[in-house]
């Protein structure tokens, strides 16, 4: 006979099991990202950390708000393998435009999409929806 004990037991850890997905999913949602209009934005690279689950990259922009940093987040290590990204392609210091999908309740900061080294170099994702400009 099975003790009580133990169907709790199996009772907690089923009920677990069906909520790992969900928290899992949440963390990696783009749901906050409006991917129908893509922005641009140049600066210069405060940080960037290109590892799993995704990227992140912390510019120094100067606008009419003044000079002030701007974080962003992306693709996860393998997608940016996948389109040419080699460790170093971009450093602290450097100049770079990038094409972002904007959060989508206003805050700065986003998803990218892509970029431009001032060297020249550039890359990107397809973007679903996206309008038609191109980094320069």
């Amino acid at each position: 006979m099975v003790s009580l004990q133990l169907i709790r037991a199996l009772l907690l850890f089923g009920g677990l099991a069906c909520l790992l997905p969900r928290a899992a999913q949440a963390h990696h949602s783009s749901a906050q990202f409006d991917f129908g209009h893509v922005q641009y934005l140049q600066g210069v690279v405060q940080a960037i950390r290109v590892t799993n689950p995704h990227m992140s990259l912390t510019l120094r922009v100067t606008d009419a708000h003044g000079s002030h940093l701007v974080s962003f987040e992306g693709h996860s290590v393998s997608d940016f393998y996948r389109i040419g990204w080699r460790a170093n392609l971009i450093k602290v210091g450097d100049h770079v435009q990038i094409s972002f999908a904007p959060r989508k309740d206003g805050a700065a900061g986003g998803f990218i999409n892509g970029f431009a080294t001032a060297s020249g170099h550039t890359m990107g994702f397809p973007v679903p929806r996206a309008d038609s400009r191109r980094l320069r």
